[in-house]
């Protein structure tokens, strides 16, 4: 199962980064076509910002699953093993509600967007806003592994929980 979550991981560390290749390859060809060739391209700045929703919204999961959000870590080194292990254990609830909102929040929105279509690409503004509930559910599963690592017996509780 580790191996399986470890290709699942980097794939959309792949995803991630192929959407960041086509912002760049856009904004590069939008500044040739602007300065060298006197053409905007009207498509492009739409491109790029909905990619970077996409890197965004699947970006908060990557990161916290490498635990590189801010910490309190103030807080925490006050903590015992134990002690640090369960509040990183309710963090990761947190998470869990936060994504659960998220994903129940856009799924309410996305009844008013079907119909409405991007300006320049004429992309369905529902495929854009699906990166919320695609990064959430993304957000649930590294939580879950997360919590699932606390109750785990071993005896490094904080060690599991922060990998």
């Amino acid at each position: 199962m580790t191996r399986f979550w470890a290709v699942f991981d980097r794939t959309i560390e792949m995803v991630i980064f192929v959407i960041f290749l086509g912002i760049v390859i856009v904004g590069t060809m939008q500044v040739f076509n602007r300065f060298f060739l006197n053409l905007s391209l009207s498509w492009s700045e739409e491109l790029q910002r909905y990619g970077q929703i996409w890197i965004v919204f699947l970006g908060v999961p990557v990161a916290y699953r490498h635990c590189a959000h801010i910490g309190m870590e103030t807080l925490t080194d006050l903590l015992s093993e134990r002690g640090r292990a369960i509040f990183f254990a309710f963090v990761d609830l947190l998470w869990i509600v936060l994504a659960l909102a998220l994903i129940t929040g856009t799924l309410e929105l996305s009844q008013f967007l079907q119909f409405q279509k991007s300006p320049g690409m004429r992309l369905p503004m529902h495929l854009v806003y699906a990166a919320i509930p695609v990064g959430s559910t993304y957000m649930i599963i590294v939580a879950l592994r997360r919590l699932f690592a606390f109750f785990k017996p071993s005896p490094r509780l904080d060690t599991q929980i922060r990998n």
